[in-house]
């Protein structure tokens, strides 16, 4: 299993960085506020307040790609799929070059508002490898903080390995299987590609993910309790919404302690610590070490709101929103929310998820009824109920955000990634259900059918982004136009190489999953 691993891996960071090269500069989420973060980490070792904050290098890339935006945050891509930025009959934008001469000057001009001001420790990483390549121009800096992230990426496929083994200890074929569902989901390898604190979340995310499910396998001890610490401050670190991760954690903490009926002192030390956390993160927002960590909503919390009419119709509403907007963004939203992949790609979720939800719904019944409740099930259980919390808290965030703001910040499909490895571990968990109901030798081509769907999901997704930035009627069109605005090391055919390199792994991982399956069907 660990050289099917070691292809997955493969596989999956040349999938990877064939979404980072097709995917033109800043069309990641809020890609080029994101990389002004890191800009201004990396030139001035702090962002600036109360002045300008953007470079003109980036200024003017935006202008020329598009990207620019309105008094109303749009740009030339939102609300319109079918845009276009002009492209040469060359390797060469018909303005690239005006962007990789300017003089480095150029990056500590500081011309407008529009970095982030994220927690840090994203952008730290990130300014490592901007440096790295510091004289090199605009689109390099850019596009190796890109792979930097997709290292990140690779190490949450990785744990989520791992994860598979606990949850699917019987069965050698759900793990590798359960990692590149991970590995090839193609929304969340495009949050995962691009200059945005996503991916390190993830990561974290799903360590935590892993920790618990640990402790309910061995139970706790003092070296779980440090490194679930250690996850949620590097987390809060990444993004202030890590804070939702430690209700998740305190629920295993205190059923491993109802469990073992001691020791309570493990659950008692992360709670009185977290709490004096937060309470100075948001008492004391102006100390440099906490502002990262400040969130405003938390001090705005009554109980009795809840019990108020507009709480259940922001709930109404909200529900409504998550499953027309938020649902469909999870499986595949770009080019600024404004395309998505075609709707037969749903229709074949909707039904593979409704599949999923008998087969959970006869297992909750069947080990109700059996009260054989083994750790497999009990991690199942956990991952369920984690998913619900999760959700439950961003939607509480939500309102009093809104009653804070005056307007909902949104849900789009990503935020919730973070628990994607719980997601995806629950489909699986339910699909393998009702095999083994209709005939367990099924099982091992029903797993590789569905991984094959999955990557033929991923590379139609990239296929059909691709086709809405570039003409795909003959080869050479598409690759002056893609390598346009890239570094030089990517233009031209290196670039056909890199994407053919993609689906050869991608074949190769397939065959070797079909031979394990079959050599595992023989034992």
């Amino acid at each position: 299993m660990l050289s099917l691993l070691k292809l997955l891996l493969v596989a999956a960071f040349l999938n990877a960085l064939s979404w980072i090269i097709l995917i033109p500069i800043w069309q990641y989420p809020d890609e080029q506020a994101h990389f002004a973060q890191v800009q201004d980490l990396a030139e001035l070792g702090k962002v600036p307040t109360g002045v300008p904050d953007t470079s003109y290098e980036i200024a003017l890339s935006e202008k020329i790609l598009g990207t620019e935006r309105d008094n109303l945050g749009n740009n030339k891509y939102t609300y319109h799929p079918e845009y276009k930025p002009d492209y040469s009959t060359g390797f060469y934008g018909p303005f690239e070059k005006e962007i990789s001469l300017l003089p480095k000057s150029a990056r500590r001009e500081f011309v407008k508002n529009e970095a982030t001001l994220n927690p840090p420790l994203y952008y730290l990483l990130a300014s490592i490898f901007y440096r790295i390549f510091y004289d090199a121009d605009l689109f390099t800096r850019v596009f190796a903080v890109r792979i930097m992230s997709a290292f990140i990426f690779l190490g949450t496929i990785f744990v989520a390995f791992g994860i598979g083994k606990l949850i699917f200890e019987q069965n050698k074929i759900l793990p590798p299987t359960l990692a590149a569902l991970v590995a090839f989901k193609p929304m969340l390898v495009f949050a995962s590609t691009g200059i945005l604190p996503d991916p390190l979340t993830n990561l974290l995310f799903t360590i935590i993910i892993y920790l618990c499910s640990l402790v309910i396998v061995n139970g706790v001890n003092y070296k779980y309790v440090l490194l679930l610490i250690g996850m949620v401050i590097a987390g809060l670190y990444t993004r202030q919404q890590f804070l939702l991760s430690t209700p998740i954690i305190f629920l295993i903490l205190a059923y491993d302690r109802l469990r073992a009926k001691r020791n309570v002192k493990l659950l008692i030390i992360p709670i009185v610590f977290l709490i004096v956390f937060i309470i100075i993160s948001n008492y004391q927002s102006n100390v440099y070490f906490f502002n990262s960590l400040h969130i405003p909503e938390l001090l705005l919390f009554e109980l009795g709101k809840f019990l108020k009419p507009d709480f259940f119709e922001y709930l109404i509403a909200a529900m409504k929103k998550s499953y027309a907007e938020t649902w469909p963004w999870y499986w595949g939203v770009y080019r600024w929310l404004s395309f998505t992949p075609p709707h037969f790609a749903y229709e074949i979720i909707n039904r593979l998820v409704l599949i999923s939800l008998i087969g959970l719904l006869f297992k909750i019944f069947q080990t109700i009824r059996s009260r054989k409740f083994d750790q497999h099930f009990i991690i199942l259980l956990f991952m369920i109920i984690s998913t619900l919390i999760y959700f439950s808290a961003f939607i509480i965030w939500d309102y009093f955000f809104m009653k804070h703001k005056g307007y909902s910040f949104g849900f789009q499909g990503r935020y919730f990634f973070p628990l994607i490895i719980a997601h995806l571990a629950i489909l699986l968990y339910g699909i393998v259900t009702v095999v083994k109901l209709i005939g367990e030798k099924y099982l091992g081509l029903v797993l590789t059918l569905l991984v094959t769907a999955m990557i033929l999901f991923n590379n139609l997704s990239l296929f059909h982004v691709a086709a809405s930035y570039y003409d795909t009627s003959n080869v050479d069109s598409f690759i002056i136009q893609a390598s346009q605005y890239k570094p030089n090391l990517i233009k031209g055919q290196s670039m056909i190489v890199a994407i053919l390199s993609s689906l050869i792994a991608q074949g190769l991982f397939l065959f070797y999953l079909f031979k394990h399956v079959f050599a595992y069907k023989k034992d």
